[in-house]
């Protein structure tokens, strides 16, 4: 179906928001916000159970699942089928840092998981929020929520960081090809600094033998370095709304302003 052929949007049309891993931290402050506004349909993704939420629902999925993570977009499919939004946002937010150690004592399984959480499943979800909102939505966004820990590599990280590296590539290569084809759909991959997060306390609680700059992050929550969540959720969604996150694919929400 092409691009142009959307479905008629009403005057006051909503905005689609579907949001992974909302039941804590950054994830649970970007829902709780996006729910203020009764302009916004929320779909949320989460490891709890389904049921309704503040402006919309929640679908119960395990995103290390790729067969459920499937089966789940179904059902978002069918919740939005025929629904004209004015804009149609997919955040990746849900993530997972362990495992925390030297690569030669890393479990198999959590690094297997860590790279469909954090990598597999958002290229994934991506497919499948393009082709669910093609006719849709006049335009759509992706927000990836990556990390400086792409960028730059942290010893003990070695899947965490390879996974966001992975992420912002997978971003740019989805605006590029949005770009190439005049696709009104804004991709952007974004690190979002240090957060007040029970990701940081999993970082916290490691050895210093498993995670060699383990007292640098725990001097961060001492010296309050570490942002709410709450604060960093309103600036995402705030940039996102003024059309701050077009442009450069892979961005750090500290240099926004």
């Amino acid at each position: 179906m092409a691009d142009n052929a959307h479905l008629p949007v009403a005057p006051h049309a909503m905005n689609l928001y579907i949001v992974t891993g909302t039941t804590k931290g950054l994830g649970e402050a970007l829902a709780a916000r996006i729910s203020l506004d009764q302009d916004n349909e929320l779909i949320a993704l989460a490891r709890a159970p389904d049921g309704p939420i503040r402006g919309g629902a929640r679908f119960e999925v395990d995103l290390a699942d790729t067969a459920a993570l499937d089966k789940v977009f179904d059902r978002v499919e069918e919740r939005i089928r025929g629904k004209g939004y004015a804009k149609a946002v997919l955040i990746n937010n849900a993530g997972v840092v362990a495992p925390v150690a030297p690569l030669e004592r890393a479990d198999a399984g959590e690094i297997e998981r860590n790279l469909v959480v954090n990598l597999v499943a958002p290229m994934l979800l991506m497919g499948r929020f393009l082709r669910a909102t093609e006719a849709g939505a006049p335009l759509r966004r992706i927000i990836n929520i990556s990390s400086g820990a792409g960028r730059r590599p942290i010893s003990g990280w070695s899947a965490y960081c390879a996974a966001k590296a992975g992420l912002d590539m997978a971003t740019r290569v989805v605006a590029l090809e949005a770009q190439a084809r005049s696709l009104r759909v804004e991709a952007v991959s974004l690190a979002p600094g240090v957060i007040d997060t029970p990701m940081q306390g999993t970082v916290r609680s490691a050895s210093a033998q498993d995670f060699a700059d383990v007292e640098r992050f725990r001097r961060m929550k001492d010296e309050g370095a570490l942002r709410p969540a709450m604060d960093v959720a309103e600036d995402i969604l705030r940039a996102e709304s003024a059309g701050k996150l077009a442009g450069d694919a892979v961005l750090d929400l500290r240099d926004l302003g």
